[in-house]
């Protein structure tokens, strides 16, 4: 009975420990571009302070099949954990932040996908995060917004002006 006890006992600390570590989401994240068509980080939050950085990686489980049926992750991009672009601490929401080193040189296959996330230094607080690949760069024109919302069970990348991007980072909370 002492056992049964403990186990559970031991089970509820586990669970209530794991339920805890998760990080509230507090925003969202975006990718836009700059008047020359370089990609940055959009950032729109509603939590006191700004997200401490922004991770980027290639995201090997998001990937399209190539041609030949495998998954083609970026040969030339970390994945998890990728890379980190600090953000600055006095920047409101919402925010922008420039990716240096992205793309990667020489260009990724278009079927690579990146996935991209704002998060507190302590893990505290997170964004929704926005999956791409370079191709959906195209459309964009500064002042708009790629975002990934999920519908029926799919992730779907959809295209949004800077204040809808603001307004759904006010929401979050």
């Amino acid at each position: 009975m002492r056992r049964i006890a403990a186990s559970l006992t031991a089970a509820v600390l586990t669970l209530t420990g794991l339920a805890s570590c998760t990080p509230v989401r507090k925003g969202i994240t975006g990718l836009t571009v700059d008047a020359n068509g370089r990609p940055l980080a959009a950032l729109a939050w509603c939590a006191d302070r700004p997200r401490d950085v922004v991770v980027l990686h290639a995201a090997r489980d998001l990937v399209s099949p190539s041609p030949s049926s495998v998954p083609t992750p970026s040969a030339n991009w970390p994945e998890w954990p990728g890379r980190k672009y600090d953000v600055p601490p006095d920047v409101t929401s919402p925010a922008t932040v420039h990716l240096a080193g992205f793309p990667p040189e020489p260009a990724p296959d278009p079927h690579d996908s990146f996935r991209m996330y704002g998060v507190a230094g302590n893990s505290s607080f997170t964004t929704h995060s926005v999956t791409f690949r370079l191709p959906e760069l195209s459309g964009l024109q500064p002042g708009s917004v790629l975002i990934t919302t999920v519908e029926s069970n799919e992730e779907v990348q959809k295209g949004i002006s800077l204040d809808e991007f603001a307004r759904l980072g006010r929401d979050e909370c």
